[in-house]
C-alpha cells in the first residue's frame, strides 16, 4: 500500500493525479464519518469534501510547507463544513461544533454477529455516553484518524499540552467507567467503531 506521505510528495513534485486519487480515497470516508459525527447533515458533508479536495488540486504549487496532509485536510473539512453551513446555524464556531460531537454506533449492525448487536451496541452507547463530547472527539481523531497531539490541539482549537491531558484523562475515564476485565474488550469495541465507517 503506498503511503500517504509518499503519495503527498509525489502530487506535489509532479502533479501526479493517481498519487492525488489515493490521498482521496484514503480519506473521503473517514471526513464524512466526522462530519457525521460533527452533526453536520449529509449533503454539506459532501459538498465540503469536494470543494476541500478541489481547493487542495488547484492549490498545489503554494502547498510546499504542509508536512501532515492528514492533518491539514481535516482541519480544512472542519473549517469548510462551518462555512458551508453559516446560513442555517447562526454565530457557529469550532468550539460550538465540537462541543456536539456524537459517535454513530449505527454501523455496527453491519460488522458484527447479528446475535450480539444488540449487546455491544447498548455498551458502546453506555460507555461513550460517559465522556463528554470533546472526550469522544480526540479518541475519534486519535485513534481512527491516527493524528498526533500537536495536529489534535489545532483541530480541536486547544494547547498541545491540553490535549495530552484530555487525552490522559479521557482513557482514564473509560477504565473507571468499566471493569478492569472489561476494559480491554471496551477498547477493542470502540476499536471496531472507530475503524468501520462507511458512505451510504
Amino acid at each position: 500500500m503506498v503511503s500517504i506521505d509518499l503519495s503527498w510528495k509525489c502530487f506535489l513534485e509532479k502533479g501526479d493525479e493517481a498519487s492525488f486519487s489515493v490521498i482521496y480515497n484514503n480519506h473521503v470516508d473517514d471526513l464524512y464519518s466526522y462530519g457525521i459525527n460533527l452533526g453536520f447533515q449529509k449533503d454539506i458533508c459532501k459538498d465540503a469534501i469536494q470543494d476541500v479536495f478541489y481547493k487542495l488540486y488547484i492549490s498545489k504549487n503554494n502547498l510546499n510547507h504542509i508536512k501532515n496532509i492528514t492533518a491539514y485536510i481535516f482541519k480544512s473539512f472542519k473549517h469548510r463544513l462551518i462555512d458551508l453551513s453559516r446560513n442555517d446555524i447562526k454565530k457557529e464556531s469550532i468550539e460550538a461544533v465540537s462541543e456536539s460531537f456524537a459517535l454513530q454506533v449505527t454501523v455496527l449492525d453491519n460488522i458484527i454477529d447479528s446475535e450480539r448487536t444488540e449487546i455491544v451496541k447498548e455498551k458502546i452507547i453506555s460507555l461513550l455516553n460517559g465522556l463528554t463530547s470533546s472526550q469522544r472527539e480526540i479518541l475519534y481523531l486519535k485513534y481512527m484518524i491516527g493524528l498526533g497531539h500537536k495536529e489534535i490541539s489545532e483541530m480541536m482549537n486547544i494547547r498541545e499540552e491540553s490535549a495530552r491531558k484530555l487525552l490522559y484523562r479521557t482513557m482514564g475515564k473509560l477504565r473507571e467507567l468499566v471493569d478492569k476485565k472489561d476494559f480491554l474488550e471496551a477498547l477493542t469495541m470502540i476499536s471496531i467503531l472507530f475503524s468501520r465507517h462507511f458512505m451510504p
